[in-house]
């Protein structure tokens, strides 16, 4: 399959580019990078082309051809450097990509360490990916929602080709969404490979690689295993006090409880309401709310921890050769995040702030030091600003997406109790472990509380909500430290009888949030738990548009989330959710009002027909019964436009071939 050789070349590529860059650094590291990397070009490389050639095979041939240059002139850069010689010879590999032998041994612990969260992962992954049972596309419960504008861009972005893309759900209007999250989908999508696999495989590797990039920052800052780990668990298992609002008045009611594993969000990590009032539960957790449902996410931090490791290396690691080179691999990678995820180029552009002021006032303001940060800052501008200028803020059609707002995120709480409920044992032992932290480590933690400061008093986006994706950065770097609290006080209470059930029942208060949480995802992925997205109607119906009409069509249709023209077909629609098009500020207010009276209103259709360009009217249940005020335009479409397709109660008519007389 020609899609899956060519994400297996990208990755390779991209192990080499490591290998290059990285010399240093130990196998399993350079695969871990080298993998981030080989990703990052497979999403960046067909972009410059397909201004040129569409997002065609040809656009991805090209960008194709431009890594396997870019990967060989590091190839003979390095080799030209240590004085290899370019010819294979018997020691020719172990000299430019190191020793692979013993690396699974050197790294065991951790395969191990992150095995139980890939199963999950992957688990999820396919019981949520709109699965087919009886020719009905179900999902779990956190996809239910987003993953339908997601496949709206990669199939729109494969279908019809068009770069810059518009919104299929609002045409006219370019998207201002950070879309390579989707495109790395499209492009296997276009190279051939089933949509569903399209959708599924690069978020396997992107659940691996945010695994490993947390857990190899966390070494590298903490220099322990154990340390590294702790670390790792409170990240992705991370939850406040949430389960307490089930267990209140458990004995008189069990079903407060069960009710995390029946009813749609109410979790212990994400329960905002309750029949009560409010309960201001909202530090989702990072695995099953983030980087499940959220593909910008996901890949935003695969790739942001890269551009960390790296930044760290370079700052607090010793003087040594490489460092420069850290700086500007840094810098290359931190400036191709804004289309991957903008939250994250903010995160490693505050990070680099909190670190620049203490890099420079450590080395006196010397030269070296300035051109280092020269290096990194270089690259990381001149690289986003295009993006930012094109999709970020040039597209967007109404109030900015930043303003000021102090304590947005919190709705109703006292501001101390919002954080000691929602982000429970980390807050309460942030100060104690912030205190006893080494000079070195609270350097380290002025990111994240830089991170921590900027995200209370400004709102990036049209919801608050969306502050969590940098609220969680911040709390990443305050596992850190916890994390070495934690181990400290284990070792002083060496001897004590009972330290191991104390750590069992810190580990248990910290994570048990999370786990009930995930215990719910996964199992609302299977049926009869999980949730019907595209019945087996609308999926027929589907079929038949992709096959028997023009790609860029536009479809007048409701505008519900789980629009199966939209989503399945990457046609266009009229006008798509509102809860998709609100959050990225474009103005669809207007075209959500006037579908009532285009269905109901025969003169309102055909003005909206003419100034629209409407090819096609889609007629289901959804319209019916959503739009049918009194006078619904099914009748006059029979008699006015060809009927071209009728079946299971959905009808499909071509408003380009008008009925004779």
């Amino acid at each position: 399959m020609l899609g899956a050789l060519v994400f297996t070349i990208y990755l390779v590529l991209g192990i080499m580019m490591a290998a290059c860059l990285l010399p240093e650094k130990r196998p399993m590291v350079r695969l871990w990078a080298g993998g981030v990397m080989g990703m990052i070009a497979f999403m960046w490389s067909n972009v410059p082309f397909s201004f040129i050639f569409g997002f065609t095979v040809a656009s991805h041939l090209c960008g194709l051809a431009f890594t396997v240059l870019l990967t060989f002139a590091l190839y003979f850069y390095r080799c030209k450097k240590d004085g290899v010689t370019l010819a294979p010879t018997r020691d020719w590999a172990r000299k430019l990509f190191g020793d692979f032998s013993g690396f699974v041994k050197d790294d065991g612990r951790l395969m191990l360490l992150v095995l139980p969260f890939m199963i999950f992962g992957i688990v999820c992954l396919l019981n949520h990916s709109f699965y087919d049972v009886n020719g009905t596309y179900y999902t779990g419960q956190c996809t239910y929602g987003d993953m339908n504008f997601h496949l709206g861009i990669i199939t729109s972005l494969k279908e019809q080709g068009t770069f810059p893309p518009d919104y299929s759900i609002c045409p006219g209007n370019q998207l201002d969404y950070y879309f390579l999250c989707d495109s790395v989908s499209s492009s296997l999508y276009l190279l051939g490979m089933g949509l569903r696999a399209a959708y599924v495989l690069p978020m396997i590797f992107g659940f691996l690689f945010v695994f490993m990039g947390f857990w190899f920052v966390a070494e590298a800052v903490l220099k322990s295993f154990p340390k590294a780990s702790v670390a790792f668990l409170l990240f992705f298992l991370n939850g406040g006090f949430g389960t307490f609002y089930f267990l209140d008045n458990l004995r008189k009611d069990p079903g407060n409880f069960t009710q995390i594993f029946t009813e749609y969000y109410h979790t212990p990590t994400n329960f905002v309401n309750s029949q009560g009032g409010t309960t201001n539960i909202c530090w989702t957790n990072t695995v099953v709310d983030m980087m499940l449902p959220q593909r910008a996410t996901l890949f935003g931090w695969m790739v942001l921890f890269l551009a960390i490791f790296l930044l760290y290396n370079s700052v607090f690691e010793g003087r040594e050769e490489p460092k420069e080179r850290h700086f500007i691999a840094a810098g290359v990678i931190a400036g191709l995040l804004p289309m991957v995820q903008t939250y994250s180029y903010f995160t490693i552009g505050l990070v680099a702030i909190a670190w620049l002021v203490y890099s420079c006032i450590r080395d006196k303001f010397r030269w070296p030091i300035l051109r280092s940060w020269l290096c990194f800052g270089i690259p990381a501008l001149a690289l986003s600003i295009p993006q930012l200028k094109i999709w970020i803020f040039g597209a967007v059609g109404g109030e900015s997406f930043i303003s000021i707002a102090f304590n947005a995120y919190n709705e109703s709480d006292n501001w101390l109790w919002f954080w000691v409920k929602n982000v429970g044992l980390v807050f309460i032992l942030l100060l104690p472990a912030f205190i006893s932290a080494s000079k070195k480590l609270k350097l380290m933690y002025s990111a994240g509380l830089l991170i921590f400061v900027v995200t209370e008093f400004v709102k990036f986006q049209t919801f608050a909500y969306d502050n969590n994706k940098l609220y969680l950065m911040w709390y990443a770097f305050s596992t850190l430290i916890v994390a070495e609290l934690l181990v400290n006080c284990y070792k002083k209470l060496e001897g004590i009888r009972g330290r191991s059930v104390i750590a069992v029942i810190l580990l248990i208060i910290a994570t048990n949030a999370a786990v009930l949480t995930m215990g719910r995802e996964i199992y609302s992925g299977f049926r009869p738990q999980s949730y019907s997205l595209y019945d087996a109607k609308a999926v027929r119906a589907a079929a038949f548009v992709e096959d028997n009409t023009p790609a860029d069509s536009m479809f007048i249709c409701y505008n519900n989330h789980n629009n199966a023209i939209a989503c399945l077909t990457g046609r266009n629609i009229f006008v798509g959710s509102g809860t998709f098009l609100y959050s990225h500020d474009v103005g669809y207010a207007d075209r959500q009002s006037a579908l009532t009276s285009i269905f109901n209103d025969r003169d309102a259709f055909e003005r909206y027909k003419e100034e629209y360009g409407f090819d096609y009217a889609y007629i289901s249940e959804y319209e019916r019964n959503n739009l049918n005020k009194g006078d619904f335009i099914e009748d006059y479409l029979e008699e006015t436009y060809t009927l071209v397709y009728n079946s299971d109660g959905i009808k499909i008519f071509d408003l380009n071939r008008p009925l004779a007389g």
